[in-house]
C-alpha cells in the first residue's frame, strides 16, 4: 500500500509533533533545601487555524503564553516539600495557596517567540527561589534583634 504524501499531510504531521512536544513536560522532583537554585522550563505552542494576520498572531501568542503557565503551574505543583508531600496536595486544601502559586507562575519570563509552522511557539522560564519558598509558607521567619521592644523582652531602661 503506497501512502501518498501531500503539502497537507506534512503541515498535519509537523503540527502534531509540535503540539506533542509542546505539551511535554519534565517533572522535577526537588527538596524543599534545594529550591533556590531551580528554574523551571516550559515550551507553549499557539496555533493559528486560518492565514496569517496581526490577530490570529496576537491570539496564538496569548494560547502559546497560557499553555505555558499552565505547564509552569504543573510543574511547580509537582515538587515536593520537605516533609515528603507534593506541593498539589497542600493546594487541595487551601484555594488561597492555589491563587498564590498561580500568580508566582504568572512572574515568569518569556525567553524565546518562535513563529513555526503550525503557528506561535513560547518559551518561558520560572526561578523558584526564596521567593516561592514565601509563597508555600515555607521560608523561616526571621528572628527579632534582641534590642527590638517588639520581642516581649522590655530591658531597655524607662
Amino acid at each position: 500500500m503506497k501512502i501518498k504524501s501531500s503539502p497537507k499531510t506534512a503541515c498535519l504531521l509537523i503540527f502534531c509533533f509540535l503540539l506533542l512536544v509542546g505539551c511535554e513536560t519534565n517533572k522535577v522532583d526537588v527538596r524543599y533545601a534545594g529550591w533556590e537554585n531551580v528554574t523551571l522550563v516550559a515550551t507553549g505552542l499557539g496555533s493559528i487555524q486560518k492565514e496569517w494576520s496581526i490577530s490570529a498572531r496576537l491570539q496564538a501568542v496569548q494560547t502559546a503564553k497560557i499553555n505555558a503557565y499552565a505547564q509552569l503551574e504543573s510543574q511547580a505543583n509537582s515538587l515536593n516539600t520537605d516533609t515528603g508531600k507534593k506541593v498539589s496536595a497542600f493546594v487541595e486544601k487551601d484555594k488561597a495557596l492555589a491563587q498564590k502559586i498561580a500568580a508566582f507562575v504568572r512572574g515568569a519570563k518569556i525567553t524565546q517567540t518562535e513563529n513555526v509552522a503550525a503557528g506561535v511557539e513560547i518559551m518561558m522560564e520560572l526561578f523558584l527561589g526564596d521567593n516561592f519558598k514565601a509563597t508555600l509558607g515555607l521560608s523561616q521567619k526571621r528572628e527579632r534583634s534582641p534590642s527590638n521592644p517588639q520581642n516581649g523582652d522590655d530591658s531597655s531602661p524607662h
